[in-house]
């Protein structure tokens, strides 16, 4: 696998009458100039893409941006869900985790263009936690149905008549 990497093949063309070692030079260095071109170009539009997302992010980098980040204290269970909707509504947040305390709390710190984003984007959020609270999970369901299950079970009478004719 290694040697693959290392043993890159590359194939130039050149229109030319006759092949001289300046010609193949000028073709070598116009090939590597355009390929350190590309790669600055691919580089910028990482660092772009990088810069435009939203979601969560390392604290310090939270912290650098340099604008009014606001803190809430919160369980580890919904953080994930959290996700989506601070994505949705272009919301940086931060996790920080106090250590000091026997059972460690989390503080979520917010970064938003404005109030109104974040209100909304928590009010979502909230709704959403509501409503998944409100769904029974399946293996709770499937506890009744089992129970359910043994109830008419007990509920059956265990008599079997053993009648049996003989033929001639």
């Amino acid at each position: 696998m290694e040697e693959e990497v290392n043993q890159r093949v590359v194939t130039l063309g050149v229109n030319t009458s006759k092949m001289t070692a300046g010609i193949l030079a000028r073709t070598m260095k116009n090939f590597l100039a355009r390929e350190h071109q590309a790669f600055q170009q691919h580089a910028a539009e990482r660092q772009n893409e990088k810069a435009n997302e939203h979601g969560k992010i390392k604290f310090k980098d939270l912290m650098a941006q340099n604008a009014g980040a606001e803190s809430i204290e919160i369980d580890n269970d919904n953080i994930k869900s959290f996700d989506k909707v601070a994505r949705k509504y272009n919301i940086d947040y931060a996790l920080k985790k106090d250590k000091t305390e026997d059972p460690p709390k989390y503080y979520i710190f917010f970064k938003a263009r404005d109030r109104e984003t974040m209100t909304m984007a928590f009010k979502e959020f909230v709704k959403n936690n509501e409503r998944d609270k409100e769904k029974h999970p399946m293996k709770q369901k499937l506890k009744e149905y089992e129970e359910m299950r043994k109830k008419l079970n007990k509920q059956r009478s265990k008599e079997k008549h053993k009648h049996q004719e003989r033929s001639l």
